[in-house]
């Protein structure tokens, strides 16, 4: 079992890791860990080819003893992502016609190999 302090650093590593790939491939990264009263979305993003703002959540693993990252986003989590994200749009301005998407950035990372193999789900 994990204790709480350490799924906060695994958490943290896999956020600093998502960012890095997220930039990586010509995202531009608009705010981490935003909090609304409704959620929070660990990383939104500026998708240059699509034009959409992108809300990203990130599940880090480090054994599959509770399953894979991507796994861990139900449809409760899927809600409060949505009551946030829509909070930052009224908040930051954006008007009614600006596209945006949600995204699973599912982090596994293997201490033994120091390997990290990090996929994107897109548009879930």
């Amino acid at each position: 079992m994990y204790n709480s302090g350490y799924k906060k650093e695994l958490g943290n590593l896999g956020e600093k890791m998502a960012e890095k790939f997220l930039q990586k491939n010509q995202y531009r990264i608009l705010e981490h860990n935003y909090r609304g009263r409704h959620g929070e979305i660990d990383i939104i993003v500026w998708d240059k080819k699509t034009q959409e703002i992108v809300f990203v959540e990130v599940k880090t693993r480090s054994s599959k003893f509770y399953g894979r990252p991507e796994q861990a986003v139900n449809f409760r989590k899927k809600t409060c992502l949505e009551n946030a994200a829509e909070k930052y749009l009224k908040f930051k301005g954006f008007g009614w016609q600006q596209n945006y998407r949600f995204d699973i950035l599912a982090v596994e990372l293997d201490f033994n190999t120091r390997q990290a193999k990090i996929k994107q789900f897109k548009y879930v």
